[in-house]
């Protein structure tokens, strides 16, 4: 079934499918809405809208390694998922960290603006500041934009955030968080997460309590 009906695509469509294929299991999201660096405005991804043209031929070929792709129309992002749980990729402990606030912002700001889809705009001192007042550091490390450059690097090379402006080592960078943030942290996380960090300043206070009683 796969074979015939992939055989009915033109030899564009065949180059574009295997582009898109790759690209799927590379970064995990495709996301509908993408900032242009050249032209300075948001697009549409034309591997978006081939997804979703294709997207039963996608799931077919997918299928054979249990892979499957899902769409959210109304986030605008599609993600692949393995269905045996298998290539789950474990984040260091800083871009845990840095995903977990990511998502918070968000979060935020979606509920603020009640916007359905939204890439959210922000800076990594908008960002630093955020983990400074959840009381998030990282241990031997000074908090700041060259010291989060690898994590955000990261989320950039898989869709969960793309850069707009300045550059990761120099601690300067500007960039939209993308809706596929939704799906790289389930809520069963940021609650586990959440709880992890009050758990940790509660005993941070209880020690710094002691020690002032000392």
């Amino acid at each position: 079934m796969f074979e015939e009906k992939y055989n009915e695509l033109s030899y564009g469509e065949k180059n574009q499918f295997g582009s898109v294929i790759n690209r799927l299991l590379l970064k995990g999201f495709v996301v509908r809405d993408l900032y242009d660096n050249k032209e300075k405005i948001v697009k549409i991804s034309p591997d978006y809208r081939f997804i979703e043209k294709y997207y039963e031929l996608i799931n077919d070929y997918l299928s054979f390694s249990n892979w499957r792709i899902e769409i959210d129309k109304i986030l605008g992002v599609v993600s692949l998922f393995n269905d045996n749980d298998e290539n789950r990729i474990r984040l260091d402990r800083e871009s845990s960290l840095v995903l977990f606030v990511l998502r918070q912002i968000y979060e935020n700001e979606r509920n603020q603006t009640s916007l359905s889809g939204e890439s959210i705009y922000i800076t990594t001192p908008i960002l630093i500041r955020t983990m400074l007042e959840h009381g998030i550091t990282m241990p031997g490390k000074k908090l700041t934009g060259r010291n989060i450059a690898k994590a955000l690097r990261f989320l950039a090379n898989h869709n969960i955030i793309t850069k707009v402006s300045g550059n990761y080592d120099e601690g300067n960078v500007a960039f939209y968080i993308l809706p596929s943030i939704v799906y790289a942290l389930d809520n069963e996380k940021i609650a586990a997460m959440s709880q992890a960090l009050d758990n940790l300043n509660r005993r941070e206070d209880e020690v710094l309590n002691d020690e002032n009683i000392d």
